[in-house]
């Protein structure tokens, strides 16, 4: 039932653009703080929470996008038997945003994601303890050391907020490819001179109003998402409604810069591949290919952008990135401690991969404790990062131990991934992620109409040049693994 107007909480940011009315286009917008920081907030959204947004209705059609889409909808399609634990799942479909204090106050922020939250356990002797450290969990109904529920909501002592990624007083331009410049009439002659605009009489400013309505999420930015990733004239058609229907990527070669070392840990996978096109079928995979490639999902777009060095070939995107290179901290950007923040986005904590491949972070946790005193009637809990000092009646100070979400109960030790093992699964060419099974590879095989004998196995060791091939591939193609590992591949022949 849709909610009544007076329910409805609508966020307007007002954005002036100038529009060539002879080539129909926009040629730049004109914006404060509240639309750029919109703008740089989808560099620390993660791949699972892009997936998940596209995936909506909002003012435009659900889109796919690349073979991200496949890949998430696998995780969503997998029986959780098969993930180490039950919050494995939510990790990946609801991955947290590890720059969320910054995002959370914006005005427009359309990352969904239930934010951080603390729990302890639901027994009082647990956090009152007089020795030892007792559990502290950022996920619900994770079990403590003494059996019961970690289901006590607690929320940290002096805990701050950001107030986004630019200067409150800064103004912009954001070209149409979204290249994002300070307001200085240089930068705009030159985006003239680059454009090939001469006649003034040509050009109308219009003002249009960004807006989120909360009630139904039927969201202008989510629009501006999904075409800042999937259209190279982002604002002309978000402004102008140009294309209602987006079409989808086209499968071209990609280019790949330049190759990291050979160094570091490898894995194998098998593959079967059309002769006749050379085309992957589907390859055969341990369980840690399949954690490698659910990764992805937790990855902030702008922490692939740095590992891809810059060139992901989403160009609007790239530009987006470029643009917080070339901003200066001083007069701009709130800090250059944020400036690399927001250069280097990392994975949420304790989402990251134990043994991952590729050369990206993950933030980390405070040292917390839980701070216990009796009242006379009652006794009151906080959590705080440094124990205090000894004021009250029956105080105590317990030193708190994160529970790591991927530890399955009954283990000796955590597997530091998310997909049960030993186990082997198949991954199609779009990044479909399923159980092995031979019936399905066989049906697979003869719904996509390729004859047994086109097939040959092929072996692919997959160390970190291959792994950032995937990676960009995915951003851009429904057959992510041909156009990333098809240069790496060697014919393998079966032991007698």
């Amino acid at each position: 039932m849709a909610a009544s107007a007076s329910n409805e909480q609508v966020h307007k940011v007002p954005l002036t653009v100038l529009v060539d009315r002879e080539r129909n286009r926009v040629l730049f917008a004109e914006a404060g703080k509240e639309f750029v920081d919109v703008l740089f907030s989808f560099l620390t959204l993660p791949l699972g929470t892009i997936a998940r947004l596209i995936a909506k209705e909002s003012n435009m059609q659900p889109v796919r996008f690349g073979s991200l889409s496949s890949l998430y909808q696998s995780v969503a399609d997998l029986d959780e038997q098969r993930l180490w634990t039950n919050t494995c799942k939510e990790m990946l479909l609801q991955p947290r945003n590890s720059m969320e204090a910054y995002c959370q106050p914006l005005k427009l922020n359309i990352d969904d994601t239930q934010p951080i939250q603390y729990f302890i356990c639901e027994h009082r002797d647990c956090y009152r303890k007089a020795s030892g450290e007792s559990c502290l969990s950022t996920f619900r109904n994770k079990k403590c050391h003494c059996g019961k529920l970690l289901n006590k909501v607690m929320s940290p002592e002096n805990l701050t907020t950001e107030n986004g990624f630019v200067k409150e007083t800064a103004k912009f331009i954001i070209s149409d490819d979204l290249s994002v410049m300070p307001n200085v009439f240089g930068a705009t002659v030159q985006l003239f001179q680059k454009l090939g605009v001469h006649d003034f009489d040509a050009i109308e400013k219009q003002t249009v109003e960004i807006t989120k309505n909360e009630a139904c999420f039927l969201s202008f930015v989510v629009d501006l998402l999904k075409l800042s990733l999937l259209s190279k004239t982002p604002l002309t058609d978000f402004i102008l409604k140009k294309k209602q229907f987006l079409d989808h990527f086209n499968d071209s070669m990609l280019v790949f810069g330049e190759e990291p070392p050979y160094e570091g840990r490898q894995m194998v996978v098998r593959a079967q591949v059309s002769k006749s096109n050379g085309k992957i079928m589907f390859v055969e995979a341990e369980e840690d290919f399949v954690d490698f490639l659910f990764s992805f999902l937790t990855f902030p777009l702008g922490g692939v952008l740095n590992m891809l060095q810059g060139d992901s070939s989403l160009s609007c995107i790239d530009n987006l990135y470029k643009s917080v290179s070339e901003l200066s901290p001083q007069r701009y950007l709130r800090s250059e401690d944020l400036k690399d923040k927001l250069a280097k986005p990392q994975c949420a904590a304790q989402f990251e991969l134990s043994n991952q491949l590729l050369p990206i972070g993950a933030a980390s946790l405070p040292l917390y404790y839980c701070h216990t005193h009796f009242t006379g009637s009652t006794y009151v809990c906080a959590l705080t990062t440094i124990p205090k000092t000894s004021i009250y009646y029956n105080e105590t100070n317990v030193r708190l131990k994160f529970v790591d979400p991927k530890f399955p109960i009954g283990e000796s030790s955590s597997p530091g991934g998310f997909a049960r093992g030993p186990s082997m699964f198949m991954v199609t060419d779009d990044l479909v992620v399923t159980p092995i099974s031979s019936i399905s590879g066989i049906s697979y095989l003869s719904s996509s109409r390729v004859p047994l004998l086109d097939l040959e196995e092929r072996v692919f060791s997959i160390g970190m040049k291959e792994g950032l091939g995937i990676l960009k591939a995915l951003l851009t193609s429904t057959s992510a693994l041909t156009d990333a590992l098809n240069q790496f591949t060697r014919t393998i022949k079966e032991e007698k």
